[in-house]
């Protein structure tokens, strides 16, 4: 019987969770450099990063599921995602902009409620790591409620909630993605 460990199993995934942090680092310092008018095009650009980012959970999870017991986490977020920015693309523009605020408040606290069960699970293998990815989720997941609690407050202030949020989770996700390469197993 073959057996399988992080070494020669999930680690070599590991750019799936990076490329989901750089995508949404991204489209944080777009947010940042995009002026609050431009929250309609914010609104599809999100979608179809939704789209892009449900693909790479799914396949992260289906490619990890013979390695990894928690694959059904990264599967199931991804079909959210996939849900979510599908359906935003198919809204009419003034409806996409405040459903866009609405669904990115939501979507950032469960991906950082995800994100906390993941790396909880990874400290098995580096304890050290739990601190600072901890404190990063924390910052992601306290900015989606504040987000959530007073979505119109401030007009332009709204986008920069937003850009936080997205660097926030993607450097997690950057974070997770080189954990992840340098995890081996303890023999």
């Amino acid at each position: 019987m073959k057996t399988f460990n992080l070494s020669n199993g999930i680690s070599r995934y590991w750019w799936l969770p990076l490329i989901a942090g750089l995508v949404c680092i991204g489209l944080g310092v777009w947010t940042i450099c995009t002026p609050a008018e431009a929250l309609p095009l914010l609104a599809d650009v999100f979608a179809i990063c939704l789209v892009v980012a449900g693909v790479l959970d799914c396949s992260f999870g289906i490619a990890t599921s013979r390695f990894n017991s928690q694959w059904g986490w990264n599967l199931a977020i991804g079909i959210l995602d996939l849900i979510a920015g599908i359906w935003m693309l198919t809204l009419p523009e003034p409806t996409i902009t405040v459903v866009f605020m609405y669904i990115v408040g939501i979507w950032i606290l469960i991906a950082a409620i995800n994100s906390i069960c993941a790396s909880l699970a990874l400290t098995a293998y580096s304890p050290v790591m739990l601190v600072w990815v901890l404190l990063l989720l924390i910052a992601t997941a306290f900015m989606a409620i504040w987000f959530l609690s007073t979505p119109l407050i401030g007009g332009v202030a709204v986008w920069l909630w937003i850009a936080i949020s997205f660097i926030c989770y993607g450097v997690y996700r950057v974070t997770e993605a080189f954990h992840i390469k340098s995890v081996t197993t303890r023999k």
